[in-house]
């Protein structure tokens, strides 16, 4: 069974995107997509595909597969080939726009309470790091410790600023996670996939 409904693309075998949506089941050598919608040519059964599926926990892999069946909104695959894998969790991320607070930064393995909470808007997520803004001025380097409120169960991270960029009227900031262990990772990673199907879902509706 699928992890969580991972997301999945399908493309003809000359890289055609045909079809986008979720995996809904998977076994060893089959698939059943739920497309979201088809933005190419209809599939006929015995038809050859590539099938790349975004999972939380395998990474991105690409499959050769062949059309068993095609339906209004499903698309059964069988015959699958791994033909890459790649662990491309850091590269995926999800804008957003949220609000937190920060209250102490870490110097060495001490956390030390700031002089003024520091607010932040976070604006965009990966399994590895932030994006955020702030009208307070961050020295790059600094280790903040933040609450990230967002996820299914909240979750203590230490940030490394890394890089500023000046807005017109405040600051946004890249940082990473310091020493991250898998649990924060999956499910930072879980959060980012979830967000990227909400927001495609309230897009679809919004048309």
């Amino acid at each position: 069974m699928a992890h969580d409904l991972d997301r999945c693309r399908v493309f003809g075998v000359e890289g055609e995107l045909l079809a986008e949506g979720f995996v809904r089941e998977q076994e060893a050598s089959s698939l059943l997509v739920e497309a979201e919608h088809f933005s190419g040519r209809w599939l006929s059964p015995g038809d050859p595909v590539v099938v790349e599926v975004l999972s939380a926990v395998q990474g991105e892999c690409t499959f050769d597969a062949a059309v068993t069946w095609s339906e209004a909104r499903r698309i059964g695959l069988a015959g699958l080939r791994l033909r890459e894998r790649l662990q491309k969790r850091a590269a995926v991320r999800v804008p957003v726009e949220l609000p937190h607070r920060v209250l102490e930064r870490v110097v060495g393995t001490v956390r030390e309470p700031l002089e003024e909470p520091l607010d932040i808007v976070v604006l965009d997520v990966s399994a590895y790091g932030l994006r955020f803004r702030t009208r307070a001025e961050v020295e790059t380097g600094t280790h903040l410790a933040l609450t990230f409120t967002a996820t299914r169960r909240p979750l203590d991270l230490v940030l490394e600023v890394v890089r500023v960029q000046e807005l017109r009227s405040d600051h946004a900031y890249g940082s990473r996670l310091v020493d991250p262990d898998e649990r924060t990772t999956d499910a930072l990673f879980t959060f980012v996939l979830d967000e990227q199907r909400r927001q495609l879902a309230e897009r679809r509706d919004s048309f």
